[in-house]
């Protein structure tokens, strides 16, 4: 670095970053008897010393480590996995009868997190799982892997980081379809699911795609005319191609989920009538899977004003559920953006067979306690 010039460790490299962060950590491990604060700052010197000879920088203090240790975590460098809570996951499969559970430990996970963070750690630990399903399905097919896509924060989670891993090495290639048209409200693109696509542009493995062009959402007497239209049959017609279904639930206790904003906009803007939602909760609505609605007996079919533009039904989803050759992956952390959890609306697709619309569940500590709380 040129003499007299202001350090700035966002201009570093991302060479230099990387065997920073790397070396630091291998440091941190070998220095296990020491408190922490001695840890980090042995570390850090000794990094400093190797960074100094082997890029020729003497300008790598002990101080400037420690910035360059964060560079790589805001590059992502540092690739954390949640931990897991294999006993809680054990009894909710034991109490919820999900007999897979005995031959692959994979189809039921608790993250053991809690807290506001919680759901970005779900999503982060359904990246993974989405990963190794990828990687299973590759092994026995010589064709790409079709992933669905849903809408909302949790899905758009899973697709950041399932990106992220598809840029640091090959896998099997994939074909990503937009379960949904949109995201709803027209103030948050980001979770609508064909603004995921670009998330891959820097893939190592070619990724292709399968928009889905229609209206977000229409009136029931409209649909299977919507369906029908250019561009959003070939979509449609796409959809058993789909191997991984990637999804999550709403509650109708949570004021963030994006049905019951886009139910209550429409009645504010007289488009609905104002007992739309009142209706909905007679007929028993407790949550919502892509916007499917359901009770805690099955789904509501009638009494939803209208109709979200998606892929599957409920019905579509139970049954894919029951294949050997199709995955649907469930979310079922808290809300993303109230920390919320989502216990009451996830019981009935546990105990429901017309509702056990998923192969693996993954979900955070304190749903799981409250799971287990209430059996």
């Amino acid at each position: 670095m040129p003499r007299g010039r202001r350090w700035v460790p966002s201009e570093e490299s991302d060479e230099l970053v990387f065997a920073v962060c790397e070396r630091f950590l291998q440091q941190l491990a070998e220095q296990d008897g020491d408190s922490e604060d001695t840890k980090k700052r042995g570390a850090a010197a000794v990094v400093a010393q190797w960074a100094q000879k082997e890029f020729d920088r003497e300008d790598l203090t002990r101080q400037r480590i420690y910035p360059l240790v964060w560079q790589g975590v805001r590059r992502k460098f540092l690739f954390l996995q949640p931990p897991r809570k294999e006993l809680l996951a054990r009894q909710l499969a034991e109490h919820f009868q999900v007999r897979r559970y005995a031959d692959d430990k994979q189809v039921l996970q608790v993250v053991d997190v809690r807290g506001p963070g919680a759901a970005q750690h779900v999503a982060a630990a359904g990246a993974d799982l989405v990963l190794s399903l990828i990687e299973r399905l590759g092994a026995a097919r010589k064709g790409p892997v079709h992933i669905g896509l849903g809408a909302g924060y949790s899905a758009m989670l899973v697709a950041k980081r399932l990106a992220h891993r598809y840029s640091d090495k090959s896998h099997p290639k994939l074909v990503l379809h937009a379960l949904s048209a949109g995201g709803f409200r027209v103030d948050q693109p980001h979770k609508a699911p064909i603004t995921y696509f670009s998330y891959f542009d820097d893939a190592l493995t070619p990724v292709d795609c399968v928009a889905l062009y229609a209206e977000t959402v229409v009136a029931n007497r409209d649909y299977e005319r919507v369906k029908q239209g250019p561009g959003v049959h070939k979509s449609f017609e796409r959809a058993e191609q789909i191997d991984i279904v990637i999804t999550s639930l709403a509650s109708e206790e949570d004021e963030h989920g994006m049905l019951g904003q886009f139910l209550e906009n429409l009645i504010e803007e007289g488009e609905l009538e104002p007992d739309a939602l009142d209706r909905m909760r007679r007929a028993g609505w407790i949550g919502d899977v892509q916007f499917r609605p359901y009770s805690s007996t099955g789904p509501i079919t009638e009494e939803c004003p209208v109709r979200a533009v998606t892929l599957f039904e409920i019905s579509d989803l139970v049954e894919r559920a029951r294949r050997d050759d199709k995955y649907v992956v469930l979310l079922a952390g808290t809300c993303g953006e109230c920390g919320r959890t989502k216990t009451k609306a996830l019981v009935p697709l546990l105990t429901q067979p017309d509702l056990r619309l998923w192969t693996h569940l993954i979900t955070d500590l304190q749903t799981a306690s409250e799971l287990l709380a209430g059996a």
